[in-house]
Order: structure tokens, then C-alpha cells, then sequence
């Protein structure tokens, strides 16, 4: 019996030989099991990230877009501030031009009737203030400006009823 006592034993031990490496073998592959799904966990989550990342340049292109427009009309409102800047620039020296032509004419008129060391020196300040602003001046104001300083003939006498009067203001008033 001693060689069936030996086969049992050889079987026996091959049986368990052979059961020890089927579970060495389980445990490889539990361990390889758990290698592969950490590997697919990376591949799940390298996938978010790389729909993440066409998600956001996606929404750059259209900041980028958004961007050129805000730029181009930004451009565009520059263009007509300056414009406007411009045409405020020209009514304003327009306006003030007229304003302060008008106030030499008027102050021309009121130095016809001063002294002729007045006059003359009524003729250089408006000159002197026109030639510094740069203003334009025009033919009727420049004509009156021109005669201002012209030598006036003393004030004629004139008799009226017998009495010697002095004539003022080119025959508008007579004074008694």
C-alpha cells in the first residue's frame, strides 16, 4: 500500500502545489485588475480635463471675438469724440470770434468821438489784440479802424438866431 500511500501523497502535494499558484495567480491578477482600473480612472479623468480644455477655448474664442468688437467700436467712438471735439473746437472759437469782433466794433464806434491821442490809441490796442488772438477781421470793421486815427476837423461854428453855437456829432445835436 505503500505506493498508493505515495501517490496519494504525490497527488495531494501536486493538488496543493497547484492550489497555492492558482491563488499566487488570483493575487497577480487582483493586482493587475487594480493597476488597470487606477489606469482607467486616469484615462476617465485625463478625458475631463481634455473636455474642460475645448470647453475653455471654446469660450476664449469668444471672449477674443467680444474683445475685437468692444476694440473696433471703442475705435469707432474715439473717432467720433475726436470729431466732435473738433466741431465743439470750431463752434466755440466760432462763437467767441464773433463775440469779440462784435465788442471791437462797438468799441471802435465809441472811439470815433474821443480825443485823437484816443483814437490813435484806440487804433493800436485793437490792432495789437486782433494780430494776438489771430482774429480775422472783417472789411467794414477793418475800414473803420483804418479812419480812426484820421485827423478830425475842429468843430465847426454854427449861428443860429443871431448866436455863435459849436457843432457837435456831425449836425445831429446843437448845444446852446
Amino acid at each position: 500500500m505503500m505506493g498508493l500511500e505515495y501517490d496519494n501523497a504525490v497527488y495531494l502535494e501536486s493538488a496543493q502545489e497547484a492550489r497555492r499558484e492558482l491563488a499566487r495567480e488570483r493575487n497577480r491578477m487582483a493586482e493587475q485588475m487594480g493597476r488597470l482600473d487606477g489606469c482607467l480612472r486616469l484615462l476617465a479623468g485625463a478625458e475631463g480635463l481634455l473636455e474642460d480644455n475645448r470647453r475653455l477655448l471654446a469660450e476664449l474664442e469668444g471672449l477674443q471675438q467680444q474683445l475685437a468688437e468692444e476694440k473696433r467700436q471703442r475705435a469707432e467712438l474715439e473717432m467720433k469724440l475726436a470729431e466732435m471735439g473738433k466741431l465743439s473746437a470750431g463752434v466755440a472759437k466760432k462763437s467767441s470770434e464773433e463775440a469779440l469782433l462784435k465788442a471791437l466794433s462797438a468799441y471802435v464806434s465809441r472811439s470815433k468821438r474821443k480825443t485823437s491821442d484816443k483814437r490813435a490809441f484806440a487804433k493800436s490796442a485793437v490792432l495789437e489784440f486782433a494780430n494776438a488772438n489771430g482774429l480775422a477781421l472783417p472789411d467794414d470793421l477793418s475800414a473803420a479802424i483804418e479812419c480812426l486815427d484820421d485827423e478830425q476837423s475842429e468843430p465847426k461854428n454854427v449861428t443860429v438866431n443871431g448866436g455863435v453855437y459849436n457843432e457837435i456829432h456831425d449836425n445831429r445835436e446843437v448845444r446852446v
